[in-house]
This record gives C-alpha cells, sequence and structure tokens, in this order.
C-alpha cells in the first residue's frame, strides 16, 4: 500500500469516527443539544481537527442522513423483482419504509427532520450525494418509469413528479405519527395501518386506469 492510499484509509476511517460519535450523540441527547464541541469530545479530537473534516453541525446531520439513505437503498433493492410489475415494486418499496421507520428508526428521524434550512447550510460539493448512486429517491423514480413502461402506472404525471409527490405525501404520514402520536393513540388507529392504508391511497392513484 502506498502512502498517498495509506493516508486516504486514515482519513477516511477519522471521518467515520468523527460521524459515529456525533451519531451517538444526536442519537441519545437529540440534534438541538449537541455542539460541535461535544462532538470533538466524544471523538476525542481538537476541535480545530474536527473542522476539518466538517464545517458544521448541518454537515454532520448530512453524513447521517446518508447513512440512513444508504440503509433504506439497500432494503429496497433487496426486495426488487424485475420480473414483477412496477406498481407491485412500489407497494413492496413501501413495506420496506415501514420496516425502515421501525427498525431504523433514529435514521428515520434523522432524515425526516433534516428540512431545508439545514440542506442549505451543507457543503454544496456534498449536496448532490442526495442524487447518487446510493439514492433511494433515483431508484424510486426508476421504478416509477419501470411502471409507466409497463402500463402498470400512470404515463399522466412526469416520474420524477411523481416521485416528489409520493416520496413527500407518505413522509407526512410518518410526520404526522411522530408528532402527534398521541392523537391516533386517542382514536386507537394503529400507526402502521394507517401508514399501509395510505400507501394503498397512494397506490390507487398510481395505478394506470384502462378505458372501458
Amino acid at each position: 500500500m502506498g502512502i498517498s492510499e495509506r493516508k486516504a484509509r486514515e482519513k477516511e476511517r477519522r471521518r467515520n469516527e468523527i460521524i459515529d460519535a456525533a451519531e451517538h450523540l444526536f442519537f441519545n441527547k437529540g440534534y438541538e443539544k449537541v455542539t460541535m464541541d461535544d462532538i470533538a469530545e466524544e471523538a476525542e479530537l481538537s476541535k480545530g481537527t474536527l473542522y476539518l473534516y466538517f464545517r458544521s453541525r448541518e454537515d454532520l446531520h448530512y453524513a447521517i442522513v446518508m447513512r440512513g439513505l444508504e440503509i433504506l437503498n439497500r432494503l429496497i433493492r433487496e426486495v426488487y423483482d424485475p420480473q414483477k410489475s412496477g406498481l407491485e415494486n412500489i407497494l413492496q418499496m413501501g413495506e420496506v419504509y415501514i420496516r425502515f421507520f421501525r427498525e431504523y428508526t433514529d435514521y428515520f428521524k434523522a432524515i425526516m427532520f433534516f428540512d431545508a434550512t439545514k440542506f442549505e447550510k451543507v457543503d454544496p460539493g456534498s449536496r448532490m450525494q442526495i442524487l447518487g448512486d446510493d439514492s433511494p429517491l433515483v431508484f424510486f423514480m426508476e421504478v416509477l418509469k419501470q411502471g409507466q413502461k409497463d402500463g402498470s402506472i400512470t404515463q399522466e404525471i412526469p416520474a420524477e413528479q411523481l416521485a416528489i409527490i409520493l416520496w413527500s405525501q407518505v413522509s407526512g404520514v410518518f410526520e404526522f405519527i411522530a408528532l402527534r402520536g398521541k392523537l391516533l393513540d386517542l382514536l386507537e388507529i394503529d400507526n402502521i395501518v394507517l401508514i399501509r392504508n395510505q400507501i394503498k391511497v397512494l397506490l390507487y392513484g398510481l395505478e394506470h386506469k384502462k378505458e372501458d
């Protein structure tokens, strides 16, 4: 291994250790209560060294969001079946999103509450990662396009717009559950049943309607 390769590996290792430290603090204390000083102390680094890797809490939050999206991307690709219609695959992806919500709750919350104001503060060079090869949103668009080609999904709306509409609507239900779950308890509505019914409503709107 050459010196340059060794340095690159060391840099990547240190970067991941910093993300691990921030992740531990964010998940246990909450994003707003954690400072860069806290993260530097957790990672056993000087604050100056920390800033060599990440300019702000937002950059670190974004790195954690990307970890969560990589997990979600892996899960949805595992259930994707090219032999099934696009609509059937979208339904499977909906079930995966529910699984992600239940099994990777901290990552789910990190993604859910990473809003536009935080995104604007992220290093511009890193922003396009969200549309990279490991992006579940991009894969979601591709499956929608597949469904439009095989006739199972309506062609009235471009796949890119459909992806954003569906993603935001399902996320809205998850956010409602996260912020107003007590109301659902009072109404005796099961969270997972609600999400599945929301997905059914959305899929009904997606489905290509054959003319009589």
